[in-house]
């Protein structure tokens, strides 16, 4: 046997977890009906396909090899350059041997640097399970006399896993799930083992479950977001971008700050997280806008009637925009998409409108928490400056609110509006590792954005 390699998955976000798939090895691939196993085989395949592999699958079926390539060219990353070898599903029960014989000639004509056999849960059907254990030990001899990466797909639960003789002749068990809650279905996939993997990961990477997606441009794997491992956190201040705040802040926030800006509708919070991009974009930092309720084109309008010109921003491609509307997030793609933009764009500044938006998709408080943690975390490690806008209920003493998310912020900014004198007033209550005021200062919403009263301090 030659030396063991890594190589690429060939699934958009699993290699980033695992870091590949060792070669020679044989993984099961297990699930239910719907979740998405053969998508992901074929993926696998047509990437491999592509990488110049010499790719082979081997589905045990009743259809037609006409009718499986009809559905498989459906798929948009579907690559037809490699060998599908079809055997029909009801010899595959009542003659298992025979199966194994045709397996055997097709591996020895094709020599396949890949292999997926799709679903092996028929083959041995009618054995006691002593015969169907002396099946599935001639077949994995078969498979090891070959330096290749086999894929098997077992139409199995999660209980029938640690039962089955596959899972003990394995190197790797990827399990994938589908979760209803409420109105939308979430696909999960874990690790059950997985051979080869950085022993100082296995522990994280085995007892943690990841989300992905199935569509027709293929199967996403989205792996948690983290920091950065190096840390060098940049202890310069910025300008927030309302003329006066950055005093109550000791000078302004630190780089790798993120600011949390509470308030009930209508203080300005857009405004001030429009005004904190802003002064970014004239400082020629790249800028990312996060939205639920505006699209980029109604903010533009928004914002050109403040005397502000974000198209100029864009076309120099200092501004960005990811806008989702809040019913269609799967938080670890949302994730994902902000960690892409990120990187790709040198982005400095960050405006994450209205957090209150994601509980329609996250109604869990501590699931809420847990992804903002996570976005704050990465921002904070990439010395990303955020500003981040939450709605709160009305309040009879401005700083007093009890604020869900306001622990994982680094500075805390309470607007007010005082109905009874017909004006606004804004507290920092929270400014970690600087001295801030703590007084209660009033503001006005003008034509130019948000500007402090010099003359009005409580």
């Amino acid at each position: 046997m030659d030396k063991l390699k890594r190589i690429s998955c060939g699934i958009k976000g699993l290699d980033t977890i695992i870091g590949g798939i060792m070669s020679p090895s044989t993984v099961l691939v297990a699930g239910t009906a719907g979740v998405g196993k053969t998508i992901m085989s074929l993926q696998m395949l047509s990437n491999a396909s592509k990488n110049g592999e010499k790719a082979l699958y081997i589905p045990i079926t009743t259809e037609s090899p006409e009718k499986l390539m009809l559905y498989n060219s459906t798929l948009e990353f579907y690559e037809d350059s490699f060998e599908i070898h079809p055997i029909n599903r009801q010899l595959a029960e009542k003659d298992p041997l025979t199966t194994l014989i045709e397996i055997g000639n097709i591996l020895e004509s094709i020599k396949p640097d890949r292999l997926v056999i799709d679903p092996i849960t028929p083959l041995g059907y009618g054995f006691i399970e002593q015969e169907k254990r002396r099946f599935f030990y001639t077949l994995d001899s078969m498979l090891q006399e070959r330096n290749m990466i086999t894929f098997l797909v077992g139409e199995l639960i999660k209980t029938e896993i640690h039962n089955s003789v596959v899972s003990h002749l394995s190197d790797g068990i990827i399990y994938l799930t589908r979760e209803d809650r409420n109105a939308r279905a979430n696909h999960r996939l874990e690790f059950i083992k997985m051979r080869g993997i950085d022993p100082g990961k296995r522990s994280e990477i085995t007892t943690h479950k990841y989300l992905y997606d199935i569509n027709s441009s293929g199967f996403t794997v989205y792996p948690h977001l983290k920091p950065v491992k190096e840390i060098n956190l940049d202890d310069t201040r910025v300008e927030i971008g309302v003329p006066g705040l950055d005093s109550m802040f000791g000078g302004g926030l630190y780089r790798y700050n993120s600011l949390l800006v509470a308030g009930v509708p209508g203080t300005g919070k857009k405004l001030f997280g429009l005004q904190f991009i802003l002064q970014g974009l004239e400082n020629n930092e790249a800028a990312m806008v996060i939205t639920f309720e505006d699209t980029p084109h109604q903010i533009i309008l928004d914002s050109r009637r403040m005397g502000w010109n974000l198209e100029e921003y864009i076309n120099k491609g200092l501004l960005h925009f990811i806008c989702t509307n809040p019913n269609q997030i799967y938080p670890a793609e949302h994730a994902d998409r902000i960690k892409e933009i990120a990187e790709t764009n040198d982005i400095q500044r960050v405006f994450f409108d209205g957090t209150n938006h994601m509980e329609i998709s996250m109604p869990d408080m501590l699931e809420l928490r847990g992804y903002i943690y996570s976005i704050t975390g990465y921002l904070k490690s990439k010395n990303i400056t955020s500003l981040f806008t939450t709605d709160i209920k009305p309040s009879e003493c401005p700083g007093n609110e009890k604020i869900d998310i306001s622990t994982i912020m680094d500075s805390v900014l309470i607007l007010h509006n005082s109905k009874a004198r017909d004006r606004r007033y804004m507290c920092v209550t929270k400014s970690r590792g600087a001295k801030h005021k703590r007084s209660i200062k009033e503001y006005a919403i003008t034509e130019s954005g948000i500007k402090l009263r010099t003359d009005t301090l409580i």
